[in-house]
């Protein structure tokens, strides 16, 4: 079980009535995903077993403010002790929330929670060459931009690059010198 405080945000595990809550209030973004997102009862509670039985390598915490509101998800992908490396993903649930530094502050938490923590070397993390906003965010937090893989995602009505970034541990790092 994850639960971390910020200054303004919360993360922590679901419960499966706030997975489906944040499903349910869920509106993708048009430049992120061209397609409307339907909520099914019954496909939420089927990806709420997967992401239980996956918690140890793959955990998703909700993002709540402080008074219990569900804002976003944030996932620890692919969690590798070995590797010393994990991916981080993020999703706010709508429009409501964004350009507010919810996003900004559950990334600012999840870096601490992963170098601090789990005590990794090493953050990726990916976005769309649309996504500006991510790329400020990933600036801002000193991930180094490693490729970018022209046409990756097919959104319909056009092409988008993937964009790929590395944060690097810079206490462990320091520490291995």
């Amino acid at each position: 079980m994850i639960n971390i405080k910020g200054n303004r945000i919360c993360l922590r595990t679901f419960t499966r009535e706030e997975y489906h809550q944040f499903w349910q209030s869920y509106i993708p973004d048009p430049i992120m995903g061209p397609d409307p997102y339907v909520y099914n009862k019954e496909e939420v509670d089927i990806r709420y077993d997967s992401i239980t039985e996956k918690e140890s390598w793959y955990p998703r915490v909700g993002i709540f403010l402080f008074d219990e509101t569900l804002v976003g998800e944030l996932s620890f992908k692919r969690i590798n002790h070995e590797k010393n490396q994990c991916e981080l993903g993020i999703a706010l649930v709508n429009n409501k929330y964004k350009g507010l530094g919810y996003g900004t502050e559950a990334v600012e938490i999840a870096i601490d929670y992963v170098f601090n923590t789990l005590k990794l070397k090493y953050i990726y993390a990916d976005t769309m060459g649309s996504n500006f906003k991510m790329q400020r965010i990933f600036d801002k937090f000193g991930f180094e931009f490693i490729n970018r893989e022209e046409q990756s995602y097919d959104m319909h009505d056009r092409w988008e690059d993937k964009l790929n970034y590395v944060l690097q541990n810079p206490n462990i790092l320091k520490m291995e010198k």
